[in-house]
């Protein structure tokens, strides 16, 4: 009797640590941490804007709401692990949630947070800064692995394309 009573102990004990172990590294969504972000990164979107667009997306509507500065802000895109919203005619603001190269575990991600500036297509500027999940500033850039690095770059590169397409006049 009493051996059983110990075989059971420990063997809820063991699926309770277990249990705890797949919640504790459950994937994390970018739409999480969007919903996370504190006001001061940006300020034009109240917490409740950016829940609404996020059940906006789930709900497959569009996902535009009313900005504190009484204009219109869309989410364009939403996936797991990135992010795009329209915060107004002048920026765009993307998300992506990525893994340093340098990370032992696949569970260490960070937030790259890039503002899209200006109004026409041609002439945008764009600001790169990196965060903890926690929305803590890093004080330099992470080491990106090769799947990141290009996903940034090709933000980057959108920016460049288009502005010699302007210039040369090439379509």
């Amino acid at each position: 009797m009493l051996l059983d009573k110990m075989i059971h102990k420990t063997l809820l004990t063991v699926i309770l640590f277990c249990g705890m172990t797949v919640m504790c590294h459950a994937q994390i969504k970018i739409s999480d941490l969007f919903r996370e972000m504190p006001d001061s990164l940006l300020p034009v979107l109240s917490e409740n804007n950016r829940l609404d667009m996020i059940d906006f997306m789930a709900s497959g509507m569009k996902a535009e709401v009313s900005n504190r500065l009484g204009g219109r802000s869309e989410m364009t895109m939403l996936t797991d692990d990135s992010l795009r919203v329209k915060v107004s005619d002048a920026l765009t603001v993307t998300l992506l949630l990525i893994t340093p190269s340098d990370s032992i575990e696949n569970d260490n991600k960070i937030i790259c947070f890039i503002r899209t500036y200006g109004t026409d297509e041609f002439m945008l500027q764009s600001v790169t800064s990196f965060y903890t999940i926690q929305w803590n500033l890093m004080d330099q850039t992470p080491p990106l692995n090769n799947e990141d690095s290009q996903r940034i770059h090709a933000l980057d590169m959108q920016t460049i394309h288009n502005w010699e397409r302007s210039i040369l006049k090439k379509d």
